[in-house]
């Protein structure tokens, strides 16, 4: 009896502690995030995206476009071959759109079929395919482009660093396998650059990147594989240390930390809950797929001879260093240290293009790197330069705001430079054309330049003008009309033979001219909209529906209905760019009192944040939040009013900071992408700029407000016509 009941107990406490386990372990993960160490193995849920993101590494190349449904990745519609010759992109995104249209035509027509037994051909595979939800199918259907030869690229490049990074990620206590992050991020290439400013093999923000590396005017160390790479092991660092999940982590490299954080709050760690719960407007297809790509890419490398058979990896060159203790000019380090301007620029990439174009000096403290099979003893060279070849300073920048009456050739003789010296270095038209109120950067001696901004090549040949009405509206007069129709008021005073130009009324019609491409879509017609005034709201707007007269937008990511009265235009001449776009982003900038004071009021313009006004006001941040009464939560917003404390620094080097930072911020977006058209459009109720700049297009805010100068860009009218700049990526 007494060992019946033992065996009971030991049966009973037995069941219980598998019965509990059972339990536990479907309710909570045992899975071990350390710092140092976690096994990336696929979880389930996510293997549909890990084999897509797979067969994208190393099965197609760029090549082929994967035509699929952006939620379900299990669903391909077609495997689209783009033609030995590589194409542009419009070219490609043309191509594309055909075949994406075949399958919303398709999965409509199904959607509308009763009796699902009679479909046939791609009908009846497409419905074995897709199985429900035809409709919203239609609206979800994306195109891949194929990365197998860029992947094998990036494998191969990436010879260069690895083992440099791997060292880097175990200094930080850091899982190697992060090392893999570059190859999603960029194959490994030193120069990418993204439109939306993100630079180097991890792709850093500018934001981000100063938080942990030197982002400036003469050196940007994003650019740099090795620096860049002690950014990247900072900051994932620190995402572990917030999020304790190496998914989430890895997740928030690209999405953004705080995003992560609001996640697990709601969602807990479970990546796979995350990403089919979680819902943000910036968590989309890209963020929602991250940690899936960095597990195929890592599944391909680990494979990679099964991939890539015959690869040759290039091998790390040996380099000596030395932190410079002085400023030294670019033309000192190519004569002492027997170096090429391009062997220099290569050993150093996050030197910028005005150090090597000897506008600014290689600066105090740089760590200067050279092949070491080119040098063998860089402090014994650098003690051959003369003492005075060497500055305790930075070469300051020059600039000057056209006046009225100013000329190019005017502004070149004042300042004995030249008008091709002063068109090359603020990309200037043929025209020689300036506007008061252009900043202009004045050239100095000896320093080359070359364009960093042009426009794509457009025959004029294909253009006819016409004259259509135009209806006016309250505040109109002729300078705006005329600007805005891209004309002068003169033409229009002749072409509507006004007796009194001013003496335009609301609801008035006149002729304005029309610009259109013969046997083309893009046409530039008159806008005769309702509007009024609202505040462009964070609603995400409801998607409207096409009609016959409506025309489709020009478009960069998605395809997208718009407004009857949308126009578009593109202009075959840079006057108009340079009109609205100067030099450089002009910045508001005016002392409040008097001179005594020290206190300045400056307008916070694009990309501006507290952070930048301490670091050029030489003063902290703390600071400046209690001199503008913004408490610690507080943000600031583009139009702001701040005030700036100029006991510590001149109010010229604090705007000479600020016009370089904005500067930079445009020389690098031009240095890779150039302005193929302007597209006019009409704003939709319900609009976010956020979803103009980038979900409808993929352009910069500070762009999009360039072109539009003339408007406040915070505060837009329903159905207000604005430029948009439709860009592409360089050859």
């Amino acid at each position: 009896m007494l060992r019946s009941i033992k065996i009971l107990i030991i049966f009973f406490v037995f069941s219980s502690t598998s019965w509990f386990l059972g339990n536990a372990s479907a309710s909570f993960s045992y899975e071990v995030h350390t710092l140092s160490q976690y096994h990336f193995s696929t979880p389930p849920g996510l293997q549909n995206k890990v084999e897509f993101w797979k067969k994208i590494y190393s099965e197609y190349s760029t090549k082929h476009a994967v035509v699929h449904d952006i939620r379900n990745l299990d669903i391909v519609y077609e495997v689209v071959y783009l033609g030995e010759k590589p194409l542009s992109r419009r070219a490609r995104e043309r191509k594309l759109e055909k075949t994406k249209k075949k399958y919303r035509n398709i999965l409509r027509r199904i959607a509308k079929t009763k009796n699902k037994a009679q479909l046939k051909g791609d009908d009846k595979r497409v419905f074995a395919l897709v199985k429900k939800d035809f409709y919203r199918a239609s609206r979800n259907i994306r195109a891949q482009l194929g990365q197998k030869d860029r992947f094998r690229e990036g494998i191969e490049r990436s010879g260069l660093y690895m083992d440099e990074i791997k060292r880097i990620l175990k200094e930080f206590n850091l899982p190697v396998e992060l090392s893999l992050l570059p190859h999603v991020e960029s194959s490994f290439q030193i120069g990418a650059y993204s439109s939306a400013g993100a630079a180097g093999i991890w792709q850093f923000t500018r934001g981000t990147g100063r938080l942990f590396m030197r982002v400036g005017y003469d050196v940007d160390e994003r650019r740099d594989p090795i620096l860049a790479t002690y950014g990247a092991a900072k900051l994932l660092k620190k995402n572990f240390q917030s999020v304790g999940s190496w998914p989430l982590a890895i997740t928030a490299y690209n999405h953004g930390l705080q995003g992560m954080k609001r996640a697990k709050k709601r969602f807990g760690s479970d990546i796979v809950k995350v990403i089919a719960k979680y819902k943000s407007r910036t968590f989309g297809f890209a963020s929602k797929n991250f940690y899936a790509e960095f597990l195929a890419a890592l599944h391909v490398i680990k494979n990679q001879n099964k991939y890539f058979p015959k690869l040759v990896i290039k091998k790390p060159i040996r380099k000596v260093s030395l932190v410079l203790p002085d400023y030294i000019h670019i033309r000192t380090a190519m004569n002492y240290f027997n170096m090429s301007r391009e062997e220099l620029a290569e050993a150093n990439p996050s030197l910028r293009r005005p150090v090597l174009n000897g506008e600014k000096r290689i600066p105090k403290g740089f760590v200067f790197q050279a092949p070491l099979r080119k040098i063998d003893n860089l402090m014994a060279r650098y003690g051959q330069i003369p003492q005075k070849v060497k500055y305790g300073s930075q070469l300051r920048s020059k600039w000057y705001t056209v006046r009225r009456g100013d000329t190019l050739s005017g502004i070149a003789l004042r300042f004995g430079t030249t008008v091709g010296s002063l068109k090359g270095f603020n990309n200037l038209g043929r025209r020689n054309r300036i506007y008061v109120g252009q900043v202009l950067q004045l050239p100095r001696r000896n320093s080359r330049r070359q364009p960093t901004f042009r426009l794509a090549k457009l025959d004029s040949s294909k253009y006819s003008t016409t004259i259509v009405s135009y209806r006016v509206r309250r505040h109109d007069n002729l300078s705006k009309i005329a600007k805005r129709f891209d004309t002068n008021v003169s033409h229009l005073t002749r072409i509507n033979r006004f007796r009194n130009p001013d003496s335009l009324y609301p609801g008035q019609k006149i002729k304005v001219p029309r610009r259109e491409i013969i046997g083309g879509q893009i046409k530039l017609a008159s806008s005769n909209v309702k509007t009024r005034a609202f505040k462009l709201s964070v609603n995400r707007p409801q998607v409207s529906k096409s009609s016959n007269t409506a025309k489709k937008s020009t478009k960069i990511k998605t395809a997208r209905a718009v407004s009857p009265g949308t126009l578009q235009v593109a202009r075959n001449s840079t006057d108009r760019i340079n009109k609205n776009r100067p030099a450089f982003k002009p910045v508001s900038f005016s002392l409040d009192g008097d001179s005594d004071s020290l206190i300045g009021t400056i307008t916070v313009d694009f990309d501006e944040t507290l952070s930048h006004y301490a670091e050029w006001s030489r003063q902290s941040i703390k600071a400046l939040r209690r001199m503008n009464r913004i408490g610690k939560r507080g943000v600031i917003v583009v139009h702001d009013k701040i005030r700036v404390s100029f006991s510590k620094t001149r109010p010229g080097n604090f705007e000479e900071k600020r016009q370089e930072y904005h500067k930079a911020i445009q020389e690098d977006f031009f240095n890779n992408y150039e302005i193929s058209k302007l597209a006019i459009r009409s704003v939709e109720k319900g609009e976010t700029l956020w979803e103009i700049c980038n979900e409808i297009y993929t352009i910069p805010l500070w762009l999009l407000s360039s072109y539009n100068a003339e408007k406040d860009i915070n505060s837009l009218a329903v159905g207000e016509p604005i430029v948009i700049p439709v860009i592409i990526p360089k050859a």
